[in-house]
């Protein structure tokens, strides 16, 4: 993820300088000692301004009382507010003489603890805006550290004063003394890290490659190192070349997950889980392509998560064979997540603040470019990469940009593809009905009906359909455009078509039919409405877990109802329905999977779902912790499980023991097309990976 600190609202107030063609960057010359027992630093910063003036005007943090050491310049605070935590102070500059250069001292506290962000159920992650302390530094433009002036880019070289054994990293390449910093290249941000870390180094063909640890480890920074020259390599040869002179590894003193320009800052205990080498973290490396190579226009939206995404998290399961896995997922996510109240378009989406801007931001933006990578073939749609990188590097750009890049290369008119999916709501849902199969003419006449049944207009959609065949080991493929509410499907075929399959890898944005959409966690997690319901024959220890627990996930949300099984004669019949404790008299739903040794509630704590008895669209969860111990921890844990329909932990530290989907039988969009005869599984052939086409 592209650093969240990023001021949005300043980036709005830029008069598109990079559109205009005319991009103004101040040159900041930094020196700047830093006193991390007290919070507090000391700075020296020469600016250099893109035309010389005798006036200008700049914001700072208002613990840091700046003095213009320039003879004859006058000083004048002007409004002061808070830009989250941060108290701001604007102030005024005017020289006895234009010049494009001024020299500023300021010195104070910048000491922001650590707070958390609202991530619903699952309690939040810690963040400040900024930080200088004795466990380490985070200082950014949201810490509003240096002088920030509207409408301006910067650039930097920055000399620092640090404690013994301490270390310092910021973007760009280190300068000839220890602890210095240069950046030539147009940026939207300065950052300043600082800890007491151990540094390891690789050279490779591409940049160097970096790994700043807290505590000695050989083995971990050579994974990381190994890791970094392998994506560098991938990403500049698919995209163009690597903006930067090096791409570093940084462990961070609370646990985050940053991507800075040529480098990311990760928590320890997520640079050290085995899975975050091929996933998270080449998605970080990826953003100094999007968001810290191409920057975003974020009037127009946030393309850049999305794209990264697809680029990163998408294109390594694609080389895995699970890329229509992953997008299945991607649209569960949309589906448990995103309410038509509470759905918006791309071009509005900024961040990341939760379940339901990450399901539209990152989700079904990937989506998009999927759709339009199927519609524009590999090689257009990897020129067109090129072309969007190659025109706007170190510049602001939107989704008008990428929709002009692949308009350059491929030829094709994308207008309508853009507004679709980036300025409207909502999503398709399709239903196949009226199959059927006649002989013609020595060949087969294969007829259907295709309806988009979601409320409003349709959506134009090029329709991947599949046939298999009589006799024939694959798939015959055909994309069907659909423009209308119905699509009336008519192929004259050879062979005997044995079966149909609509959109079966997942190429499309659609709602997931419920046949392909399994009970999971993740519909509960998601619910707009919800009921609790708490054991009332349980032991008084467990029914005060419980209620706590139940208290803990309704805190602030005004959706969630409580209320003890002895006061229901039956299940409610218009949410989806939480049922703690194996002992609820609601629990004999769930009889026959209890029965099973794999999901045992004696010595193990157990979360199933399945669907409501008489409401098929809604989802119940049994929940059954195995000691109260182990109810604080599963209160956290268990929404980051919401893509599985089952989870079991053991022990008061939850160690997982095993987690996975219900196996569903078939999609409503896959008919068998004869009667009687038992049909062979459809082989649906794997593309192959965008990397493959190299």
């Amino acid at each position: 993820m592209k650093n969240i600190f990023v001021i949005i609202l300043l980036l709005l107030a830029w008069v598109s300088p990079a559109l205009a063609g005319d991009i103004q960057v101040v040159h900041h010359e930094i020196e700047a000692k830093l006193l991390p027992q007290s919070g507090r630093l000391e700075v020296k910063d020469r600016l250099t301004l893109p035309y010389r003036s005798d006036s200008f005007k700049f914001q700072l943090h208002a613990g840091l009382k700046p003095k213009v050491q320039q003879p004859g310049a006058k000083l004048t605070p002007g409004k002061q507010w808070m830009n989250g935590r941060v108290p701001v102070q604007s102030y005024r500059v005017e020289l006895a003489a234009p010049s494009r250069s001024v020299t500023i001292g300021y010195s104070g506290t910048i000491q922001h603890p650590l707070g958390k962000v609202s991530q619903g159920y699952a309690d939040g992650r810690n963040t400040t805006p900024g930080l200088i302390s004795k466990q380490g530094v985070f200082l950014s433009i949201s810490s509003y550290w240096f002088p920030v002036i509207d409408g301006a880019l910067v650039k930097f070289d920055m000399r620092l004063n640090l404690p013994d054994g301490w270390s310092a990293i910021s973007q760009g390449r280190q300068g000839k003394t220890s602890n210095s910093w240069r950046m030539t290249r147009p940026q939207d941000d300065i950052y300043l890290i600082a800890g007491r870390y151990q540094v390891y180094q690789k050279k490779t063909s591409v940049a160097e490659a970096q790994v700043y640890l807290l505590d000695a480890d050989p083995g971990l920074a050579k994974s990381y190192l190994d890791a970094t020259e392998h994506y560098l390599s991938l990403y500049q040869e698919l995209l163009g070349d690597y903006p930067y002179s090096k791409f570093a590894l940084v462990e961070n003193f609370w646990e985050s997950g940053y991507g800075m320009p040529s480098f990311t800052l990760l928590g320890s205990r997520v640079i050290r889980l085995p899975f975050i080498i091929h996933s998270s973290y080449p998605h970080e490396i990826l953003h100094n392509w999007w968001g810290n190579g191409v920057y975003v226009d974020y009037a127009s939206g946030n393309w850049s998560e999305g794209l990264t995404s697809y680029l990163a998290d998408h294109l390594i399961k694609e080389q895995r064979g699970k890329g229509a896995d992953y997008r299945r997922n991607t649209l569960k996510n949309y589906a448990s997540y995103v309410a038509d109240e509470e759905d918006f378009p791309l071009k509005e989406f900024r961040s990341n603040h939760g379940q339901i801007s990450q399901a539209v931001g990152y989700g079904k933006t990937l989506m998009f470019f999927h759709m339009l990578r199927q519609q524009l073939g590999d090689p257009a749609f990897i020129e067109g990469l090129r072309h969007f990188y190659r025109k706007n590097r170190f510049r602001s750009a939107g989704f008008e940009d990428l929709r002009v890049a692949f308009e350059a290369v491929s030829g094709v008119r994308l207008e309508n593809e853009f507004k679709q999916w980036v300025s409207r709501t909502g999503a398709p849902a399709l239903k196949l009905t009226q199959t059927a199969v006649t002989r013609n003419n020595g060949g087969y006449r294969l007829t259907a009906r295709l309806d988009q049944t979601q409320p409003g207009a349709p959506f134009q959609l090029q329709v991947p359909v599949f046939i298999q065949l009589e006799g024939e080991e694959w798939p015959r493929q055909q994309t069907l455009a659909m423009s209308r509410k119905h699509l009336a499907i008519d192929l004259q075929l050879k062979s005997r078509p044995l079966r149909l399959s609509i959109d079966p890898r997942f190429d499309l944005f659609r709602q997931l039919d419920p046949s392909e959409n399994p009970s999971t966690l993740g519909q509960l997690f998601g619910a707009k409405k919800l009921v609790i319901i708490l054991p009332a024959s349980d032991s008084a220890k467990m029914r005060n877990s419980y209620e706590q627990m139940a208290r803990s996930w309704s805190h602030g949300q005004h959706n969630i109802e409580t209320i003890w099984d002895n006061e229901l004669d039956q299940l409610p019949k218009d949410r989806p329905i939480w049922v703690f404790g194996s002992s609820n008299r609601f629990s004999p739903l769930f009889r026959e999977l209890l029965k099973k040794d794999e999901y045992n509630t004696r010595n193990q704590s157990v979360a199933l779902t399945t669907k409501h008895p008489d409401q098929p669209k809604l989802t119940i969860g049994l929940l059954s912790i195995h000691a109260p111990e182990a109810m604080t921890g599963m209160a956290r844990k268990l929404p980051h499980y919401g893509r599985y329909s089952y989870a079991t932990f053991t022990g008061n530290d939850l160690k997982n023991q095993r987690k996975g989907e219900w196996r569903l039988s078939k999609s409503a969009l896959t008919k068998d097309l004869t009667e009687g005869e038992k049909l062979p599984p459809m082989k649906i052939p794997l593309p192959n990976p965008l990397s493959a086409n190299l």
